[in-house]
């Protein structure tokens, strides 16, 4: 099954792929490729090493998970849908069609995307599928008119999450929501250890007063 992916797009492809820290194969190193095809649907395509895919499975389900080359594949396409997430718009939560598995040393996962609106002007993009495996690293990178052009990187740091606005015509990265209540929580809990000796003193006083 091969998608064509434009002309216009083809080479900026082989440049972003290949000039990806020059690790073509490593596992914890892989690729997510949004194209368009001739006919208009979109497409999705994740790339990696097959000991990346194995890695997470047999960590998720063990060996002893899977019998057959197609089981494996089963677990793969049940991995992706627990994993994998693209909202745009700030509302629309996108569907994802069947997904084709491909196993080899570059192992491929392809699937098209459903209900795309025609305007785009926000979207979260998140693949925790090897978020297991360490330094795990994943190119994002976006061939389609109307999405940035530039190739962004989901790893532990950003919590293998992208998330972009529109602006005056610039694509912006908004720091994410789940990392804000994280932020204020953490400020809140040394707010209350910064006020727990002045409430113990306050205690004691008044301990004090009812003994005299």
């Amino acid at each position: 099954m091969r998608y064509k992916i434009r002309k216009q797009w083809f080479f900026m492809l082989v440049m972003i792929i290949t000039s990806f820290d020059g690790h073509a194969h490593q596992p914890d190193l892989s690729t997510a490729v949004l194209s368009k095809t001739d006919t208009g649907k979109y497409i999705l395509q994740i790339t990696t090493s097959l000991s990346a895919f194995e890695g997470e499975i047999d960590y998720l389900y063990s060996k002893e998970g899977y019998k057959t080359p197609e089981d494996f594949k089963k677990l793969v396409v049940d991995h992706f849908h627990k994993n994998v997430f693209f909202i745009v718009n700030e509302k629309d939560t996108l569907k994802f069609g069947k997904p084709l598995i491909i196993l080899g040393h570059e192992s491929k996962l392809i699937v098209e995307i459903l209900n795309i609106p025609k305007k785009i002007f926000a979207f979260y993009f998140k693949n925790t599928m090897f978020k297991d495996m360490p330094h795990n690293q994943m190119a994002m990178i976006m061939l389609v008119d109307g999405f940035p052009k530039a190739q962004y990187v989901l790893e532990n740091t950003n919590e293998q999450t992208v998330q972009l606005e529109l602006k005056k015509g610039t694509w912006i990265a908004v720091e994410k929501t789940e990392l804000i209540i994280k932020k204020y929580s953490l400020i809140l809990f040394f707010l209350l250890l910064l006020t727990m000796p002045w409430l113990y003193v306050r205690f004691i006083d008044k301990k004090h007063l009812k003994t005299q």
